[in-house]
């Protein structure tokens, strides 16, 4: 297995874009960028994860990343992205730095969401706005870059039975989009080691 670094992440930037809009999915689609922050650690990088609070309208009580709708005034989904770290757990945009956007994901509720990839050179002061999280954690790179560790489960809704990915972290089930956008993240790095 490859270990990481922040600097393999910085390598993967050299790969990615930030020139990303959206714009192709917004006919059918609502938009929104979620922020993947890895910081450095004791021994690995890790990965800022979120758990939303059980009241929300959407996806609550699940793991996710800092993240949501692209606003009416938001440049582009690096600036969404950030916007809402900042609102969701006091993320410094000045603490950070924007790697690229990776594919984008579409989920079943009719959002396409850009994952932003950004790192931090030291682990981030960070405060769980109440109102959108109920907790602050953090994932190794090293198990999220371990694609043996993703499982596949389906669930059915509507009559519609969807595939998706999950992923569990101690206590934490991470599934559906999170796990997808986590896995995409492990392909790149594993296809940048040369497995």
């Amino acid at each position: 297995m490859a270990e990481f670094s922040i600097a393999t992440l910085r390598e993967l930037g050299t790969r990615l874009t930030t020139e990303h809009t959206l714009e192709d999915y917004r006919e059918d689609h609502r938009l929104a960028a979620v922020l993947i922050l890895a910081y450095p650690d004791d021994r690995e990088p890790h990965i800022v994860l979120t758990r939303r609070t059980h009241h929300l309208p959407n996806h609550a009580g699940q793991i996710s990343f800092p993240g949501g709708s692209i606003e009416a005034g938001d440049r582009d989904p690096v600036h969404t992205a950030l916007r809402e770290a900042r609102e969701e757990i006091n993320l410094d945009d000045n603490d950070v730095d924007v790697l690229g956007i990776l594919d984008v994901t579409v989920l079943p509720s009719g959002f396409a969401v850009a994952p932003v990839l950004a790192v931090s050179d030291r682990q981030p002061s960070l405060i769980p706005n109440p109102d959108e999280v109920a907790e602050i954690f953090s994932i190794p790179l090293s198990m999220i870059s371990n694609l043996t560790l993703y499982r596949q489960d389906s669930v059915e809704r509507d009559g519609v039975r969807r595939q998706f990915y999950y992923l569990n972290y101690g206590e934490y089930y991470i599934w559906g989009a999170t796990a997808r956008m986590l896995r995409d993240l492990a392909g790149l790095l594993q296809e940048g080691s040369g497995r």
